[in-house]
């Protein structure tokens, strides 16, 4: 395979949500690509998923100093404030609070947008650089080299590590980037750098579901893609059917066999230890460079009750005597909705809330009718007036976000509105007033009886921003139900990841459980994740999924576990009965209830139930 016609080409892997098999692809096709006779170009890998980076776990790398990446912060001299509250008020993210006339600041919600410093009247906030995370690069690793981003845990602003990162792309490279799941701002940051795009699924309503969200933002983004098959069995048809309908090529299959699973459970890369393989991951990617497509556009007809425009009051407003639990993991893919629709079976009182915005699941598993759904605009979209516009250039050299670009053909400013964040600088430091912002919509809130029960659960918008506070917006109304239904139970399937969804999911809960699977990338996913939930205060528990598919590895999840502090509150064993209740879109309680998989989450939540009330936070 000759490969003509490319100075520098970016090759973005993605998916709808995490788990899926992006980095075993990714990883597969640089090793065998970066020594494949018939592909003469130099690779190199970057991992994007700045939250859970797990590419490293697979290679043994020599790194340089880590680089740095850092955001601006406000920083208060309080010889100058006067406690007029301008920052506050402006601050979109509400990141600053006054309390007492004294400016009080939440380093994890700042975004790093400057408004407050612009609009501070007495010049008593100054812009000082905090390290965010930062970058790791091993140039002579073979056959690829390699650099991935880390975001420190609690902080937001992963497409500022991303687009470091992207920087690190040579002339003349393959560039191939493992991306972040979702479609929400890393996704769109990773996917915009890149000229085609691989979407790695497997064949299930949960594969399928996700994938037509990361086909919707391809088709945003304008960007050629392309579809693998991952964990492919006699069942593809659910995949190749979304992608005949969006007209979009499945370019390449693995197949789901157990030791597969072992083998990326141990760390290592599917094509090196399996080179059968290999045939397929070239023939895949050659199928890539002629066939991949923009896809068409499909969106579900919906009807809408409402419009909601207010900023929600955010988590925290609760009442009553329920317990709130919420299953987080590090990444997706673990059976943290498996685990909840199972808990939703055999919960006797309760309500459910899906936190999961960016790719909700959980209704998937418990089917029932909407029946309330609601618009929801919680973000703002700068506008720039070409008729006032006197072309400074200040909007373009303040935002830092790199929304503002300039049309070469006439020299108008204007917004690129998939990377604007809406935090309304540009607004503030226009000198001519020609810049505004609008209400964009955030995403659809929603009620539905479903697992007979009352589900609260939220779409995000394709590429849209402040996730966090639609996921506080699914807490808040879910609070309000459990509370008028007097249950005893709200449970609650989190976001993967350790950024703004998983913060407002997890502030405030009254229990945490991190669920995982024994390999190496979930394990780090997992230590990530607990410090998260430690920063919180709160001291999570532990379920191992798939726990009898690497004993070894289930022995050092244990350890970790008593290291941080925690507990292993129980192990399912690997059990096709789970995949078989995904397919049927039911929990796998409601599948077969003696099933092994069963037996041991019912066990699991005889112990939850009796520890009820351990550990539990109090409410004034």
């Amino acid at each position: 395979m000759k490969v003509t016609g490319y100075n520098l080409m970016k090759i973005a892997i993605c998916s709808g949500k995490g788990g899926t098999g992006k980095t075993t692809v990714t990883l597969s096709l640089a090793w065998t690509l970066g020594q494949a006779d018939e592909f003469t170009m130099p690779v190199r890998v970057l991992d994007c998923d700045v939250e859970e980076p797990n590419c490293h776990l697979f290679l043994r790398c020599n790194y340089a100093a880590p680089q740095p990446v850092n955001a601006e912060k406000p920083v208060f001299d309080m010889t100058k404030c006067i406690g007029c509250g301008r920052c506050a008020n402006k601050c979109r993210y509400n990141a600053i609070a006054m309390v007492k006339g004294t400016p009080l600041m939440f380093n994890d919600m700042c975004h790093s947008c400057g408004v407050c410093a612009a609009v501070c009247p007495h010049d008593a906030i100054t812009l000082k650089p905090e390290p965010i995370g930062d970058i790791l690069t091993d140039d002579s690793f073979k056959p690829f080299s390699f650099a991935y981003g880390r975001l420190n845990v609690g902080e937001s602003q992963s497409p500022m590590v991303i687009g470091k990162l992207q920087k690190l792309s040579p002339e003349g490279f393959l560039t191939l980037m493992d991306g972040p799941p979702g479609t929400a701002c890393s996704a769109v940051k990773t996917i915009s750098g890149a000229e085609k795009v691989i979407l790695v699924t497997e064949p299930s309503p949960f594969g399928a579901h996700d994938l037509k969200l990361a086909l919707n933002l391809c088709n945003e983004l304008q960007k050629p893609c392309a579809v693998f098959i991952n964990r492919s069995d006699e069942n593809d048809t659910i995949i190749e059917e979304l992608a005949k309908i969006h007209q979009v090529p499945v370019i390449g299959r693995i197949p789901f066999r157990r030791e597969y699973a072992r083998a990326c459970s141990e760390g290592l890369i599917l094509a090196a230890e399996y080179p059968s393989l290999r045939a397929e991951i070239i023939a895949s990617f050659s199928r890539l460079l002629h066939d991949a497509a923009i896809p068409l556009r499909h969106v579900d007809s919906g009807a809408s009750s409402a419009e909601l425009s207010q900023t929600p009051s955010g988590a925290g407003s609760k009442n009553g005597n329920y317990q709130e639990i919420t299953i987080l993991s590090g990444k997706g893919g673990t059976g943290k909705t498996s685990v909840a629709g199972a808990f939703s079976a055999l919960a006797e009182s309760r309500v459910f809330a899906d936190c999961d915005v960016d790719a909700a699941n959980l209704k998937l598993l418990l089917s029932g009718k909407t029946l309330f759904s609601s618009s929801v605009s919680l973000s703002h979209q700068a506008v720039i007036d070409p008729l006032k516009c006197i072309k400074c250039g200040k909007c373009m050299e303040s935002c830092r976000f790199e929304a503002i670009d300039r049309d070469p053909a006439t020299g108008a400013f204007r917004v690129n509105e998939l990377h604007c964040e809406g935090c309304g600088l540009c607004v503030e430091i226009c000198p001519a007033k020609a810049i505004s912002d609008k209400r964009n919509e955030t995403g659809r809130l929603m009620m539905s009886d479903a697992g007979g029960g009352t589900l609260i659960h939220a779409d995000l918008s394709t590429a849209a921003e402040n996730s966090g506070k639609l996921v506080s917006m699914v807490r808040d109304l879910a609070f309000a139900v459990v509370d008028q239904q007097k249950k005893d139970w709200l449970i609650s399937d989190g976001p993967p990841g350790t950024a703004c969804p998983a913060i407002a999911s997890v502030t405030g809960s009254d229990r945490v459980i991190l669920v995982t699977e024994p390999s190496v990338a979930a394990m780090h996913d997992l230590e990530r994740v607990i410090k998260l939930v430690r920063h919180f205060g709160l001291t999570p528990e532990i379920i191992i999924n798939k726990a009898d598919i690497n004993g070894s590895v289930a022995r050092r999840i244990h350890e970790l576990a008593v290291s941080a502090n925690s507990r292993v509150i129980g192990e399912i064993p690997f059990d096709e009965s789970i995949k078989q209740a995904i397919k049927a879109g039911v929990p796998v309680i409601d599948f077969d209830r003696n099933s092994p998989a069963s037996q041991a989450i019912t066990s699991i939540w005889n112990k939850i139930k009796e520890t009820r009330n351990e550990d539990r936070n109090s409410r004034n």
